[in-house]
């Protein structure tokens, strides 16, 4: 019975879809926060072009995961090809810039893990990182 159980969650033909995330390698820091670490080029984040090393991941689609570890944090990250996830990331400034909230909607799409990008942190971020 748990096997037709298995079997109908997944796609017609018995096929379970393929997951996949966006290309973002997170890290989590000292104080517990999860970092981006990189991005790979090619990947949704990537292509985004609103996700730097240094930011800070908060809710993904709308639930707050700040403070949890990288690997609570994976599962939410990872869906079917195809499927839209919304992240919302804080990006720390200096005292005129202060903290940003950014919001990123990305459609998830299998990435090689070997075509790591770091892109290079913005001047008012350097140091931000524990």
């Amino acid at each position: 019975q748990q096997q037709q159980q298995q079997q109908l969650q997944q796609k017609p033909g018995g096929v379970a879809p393929k997951m996949c995330g966006v290309g973002v390698v997170l890290v989590q820091v000292s104080g517990g926060a999860v970092c981006v670490k990189s991005v790979n080029k090619g990947g949704p984040a990537f292509n985004s072009q609103q996700i730097n090393r240094g930011d800070v991941l908060y809710a993904i689609d709308g639930q707050k995961v700040l403070g949890w570890d990288v690997e609570r944090v994976k599962p939410l990250i990872l869906g079917p090809v195809g499927s839209q996830i919304t992240m919302n990331f804080q990006r720390v400034g200096n005292q005129v810039v202060g903290k940003r909230s950014i919001d990123v909607v990305m459609i998830r799409q299998p990435v090689d893990p070997n075509m790591s990008a770091q892109r290079p942190m913005q001047p008012f971020e350097r140091g931000t990182m524990g």
